[in-house]
């Protein structure tokens, strides 16, 4: 067999023995013949390397850097990392009320763990597994978690949600010392309850949860009430985050990021609000999971790539957020005739809404730190896709706006995305009334 890299040489050799111009030689293809291939991703170093190579947006920022230095590298760097399936269970109203009163957590109730003793093999099975990845493995034992359970309903004050008797996005599992502590899931930021079903999902993020109030409280503050002198630091910045968005810019500026929603994830180009990965499939996504793992708990561990793997298939298996309005009123279907008139749909293509066009952060005009930020800026922030946008505030990637309404509004004073803004009030309120329609 001829290797896919071979080929193009081959032709050339052939078109200049002819006598003809020769043609171009693309570049290779580094994941050829393997594709999508799970057992690869699993097995061989290399086919991770490749797709962060490839799939990487921008070389440059540290965020890219980081991972460009230490990843996919055969026996050095993060592939030295030990392996972490630590045995875990779901933090109970019984864990909590032994934290607040100072107490160990009860050790009666069984530990697992999530690596299976082959790998799955069928598209199912990978998605059953990563739905258990995504509520099971714990990121990192967290002293804020930890502190959060000796406040009085500091779990609710947090926007912890609750499953029965149980705390959503957070696990108690054993630490390398044998103590069992508390750490934090994707479920945490990332679950809430479908719209169409009511099963906790990462479909819509939860948007009650607050890492500034969980940081504030585990420090002994009061949210919303901080001395003066602490405006200016970054407790006064975990006080003016609010719920629904954090920060994950290691650049000592205030960045706040909208906690993304994932329904619809596999049809979206790029990951992250900075456009940083071209999102070409599970691969893709499961590098971006593996190392988000790794560099969340600080470096000292890495996820087992399998669990990985599994949970990249689960995101990719959520369905978009279905419209917020099911009937499609006559004003909704003039907003409908106005959108796909104006230029909203040069970014917002039908029927997935979104596109892989490039748009400069000084496009937009919208907030530009984070796109131009040293830690993961790209100058560009990608399009999200607009299906079920009615369901998905607060809007733009910092979360400026908590309704449509409000990012319409002519009179506003949050620069950037002013497409709409000129229009008429009747315009605008049909707009509005399609895009809920989404």
């Amino acid at each position: 067999m001829i290797r896919a890299f071979r080929v193009p040489l081959l032709l050339a050799t052939v078109a200049a023995l002819a006598g003809c111009p020769e043609p171009p030689i693309p570049e290779p293809d580094p994941l050829w013949p393997y594709g999508d291939d799970p057992v690869e991703y699993v097995e061989n170093v290399h086919y991770g390397r490749a797709v962060l190579e490839r799939d990487l947006t921008d070389h440059d920022n540290s965020y890219a850097s980081r991972r460009l230095d230490r990843y996919g590298l055969e026996g050095t760097g993060w592939s030295s990392l030990p392996v972490r399936d630590v045995p875990s269970r779901s933090l109970t109203d019984v864990d909590v009320a032994a934290a607040f009163a100072g107490e160990p957590f009860p050790n009666d109730a069984r530990l697992t763990t999530l690596v299976p003793d082959e790998l799955p093999t069928t598209t199912e099975a990978w998605v059953d597994l990563g739905r258990r990845v995504f509520f099971e493995y714990p990121l990192r034992q967290d002293s804020t978690y930890a502190a959060l359970l000796t406040v009085e309903d500091g779990l609710d004050q947090a926007g912890f949600l609750r499953d029965g008797d149980t705390r959503v996005g957070l696990r108690v599992f054993e630490n390398d010392d044998g103590d069992l502590v508390v750490g934090n899931t994707c479920a945490q930021c990332h679950a809430s309850p479908d719209p169409r079903t009511g099963e906790l999902s990462p479909t819509l993020a939860n948007r009650q949860m607050d890492i500034g109030v969980a940081r504030l409280l585990a420090d002994g503050l009061t949210p919303g009430d901080l001395p003066p002198e602490l405006d200016s630091t970054a407790a006064g910045d975990w006080d003016r985050l609010g719920p629904g968005r954090s920060d994950v810019l290691a650049d000592g500026a205030f960045n706040p990021y909208a906690y993304p929603d994932l329904g619809g994830i596999a049809d979206l180009p790029y990951l992250h609000h900075n456009a940083n990965w071209f999102h070409r499939g599970t691969a893709t996504l499961a590098v971006r999971c593996e190392t988000l793992f790794i560099t969340a708990n600080n470096e000292r561990t890495r996820i087992p790539r399998v669990l990985s793997w599994a949970l990249a298939e689960y995101y990719r298996s959520l369905e978009a957020p279905p419209p917020l309005v099911d009937e499609v009123s006559d004003l909704a279907a003039a907003g409908e005739a106005l959108f796909l008139d104006s230029v909203c749909v040069d970014c917002h293509t039908p029927p997935l809404y979104t596109s892989e066009r490039e748009v400069r952060v000084n496009e937009i005009g919208t907030d530009p730190s984070a796109g131009g930020s040293f830690a993961r800026g790209t100058g560009n922030y990608r399009i999200p896709s607009l299906r079920g946008v009615g369901r998905t505030a607060p809007y733009l990637h910092h979360g400026a706006f908590d309704t449509l309404e409000a990012m319409f509004d002519p009179e506003r004073d949050e620069p950037g995305h002013e497409h709409g803004l000129d229009w008429s009030d009747a315009d605008r309120e049909a707009l509005i009334a399609f895009l809920k329609t989404i």
